[in-house]
């Protein structure tokens, strides 16, 4: 089966399950995403749904009694922790989103900001609810964000949905970005982060958008942008924890303990690799600024 097809069946499949638990969700990226928006001549791998927040964990009991095998949880998924990934032996993969980095603020006043603005289209020849176009810009931009393209303007997505956009549609998408607290990830998408400097969540952004950023630097960006003493500790800590599903995918098999206990150590090696790779760079950036002199 071609996989574009076996994509859009998986979202159709999934709309099935939502009707049937009467859970909201939108679909998001891939063949729900309007044509004038796509990437020319590229094809997704999987299947994206945003579930309204507090449906997730009906979505996902029911997903799991249908034959989703859950590969990756929300944990697990990123470092934003805001999707679990799914497979079916017949549908193929499945991500769902219970937020939506940069948007990510107030996931139910997101959610609720994007149902109301929601729109229809049909997948595998089911009716199925979407982001009205200006929504589909902002997922598609806040996807950018994160891309680590070498310059953001050089990213397909960026191109169709802020480069070449008409400046009504810019605005538009500026202010859905304002509505659901996404400002400064946009600003990330379109190179206008210097505009929020000293903003800890613009120092998250920043390695994120960055090429070749190391893991600590991502995990000190995520504590100092964490929003409470108790959130920073609780990021701080996990840093130090295996993602165990991704050492399984790595291993390709379920890891046992001394696979744990090797990895545990593996992060403490690839910490001071990191350290030595973030002190070189700001050794260069500091001598790159001496040259020029004061601007």
């Amino acid at each position: 089966m071609p996989l574009h097809v076996r994509v859009e069946l998986a979202h159709g499949a999934t709309q099935v399950l939502a009707n049937q638990q009467k859970v909201d969700l939108l679909h998001i990226k891939g063949p729900a995403v309007a044509e004038g928006l796509r990437r020319p001549g590229t094809a997704s791998t999987d299947a994206d749904v945003l579930v309204r927040p507090q449906h997730v964990p009906r979505f996902m009991a029911g997903l799991e009694r249908t034959g989703w095998i859950l590969r990756t949880d929300f944990r697990d998924g990123s470092a934003f922790e805001h999707a679990a990934g799914l497979y079916h032996p017949h549908w193929g993969l499945l991500d769902v989103h219970r937020r939506f980095p940069g948007m990510d603020r107030d996931p139910e006043h997101t959610f609720e900001v994007l149902w109301g603005r929601r729109e229809h289209t049909r997948l595998a020849a089911i009716d199925v609810a979407v982001p009205d176009r200006t929504g589909q810009q902002l997922v598609l931009l806040l996807h950018v964000a994160r891309s680590e393209a070498p310059a953001m303007d050089q990213h397909p997505d960026h191109a169709v949905n802020w480069g070449h956009a008409s400046e009504q549609d810019r605005q538009a998408v500026v202010e859905l970005a304002r509505e659901v607290h996404a400002e400064v990830a946009l600003a990330a998408a379109t190179d206008q982060l210097d505009a929020y400097d000293g903003d800890p969540e613009a120092a998250l952004w920043r390695v994120f958008s960055r090429p070749g950023h190391t893991r600590l630097e991502e995990w000190r960006a995520r504590v100092q942008a964490a929003p409470t003493r108790r959130a920073k500790v609780g990021v701080a800590l996990r840093a130090f924890l295996v993602n165990k599903a991704w050492l399984a995918e790595d291993l390709g098999r379920p890891p046992t303990r001394a696979d744990m206990v090797r990895a545990f150590g593996g992060r403490f090696v690839q910490g001071a690799r990191d350290l030595g790779r973030m002190s070189r760079r700001s050794a260069q950036e500091h001598l790159h600024i001496d040259r020029e002199g004061p601007s």
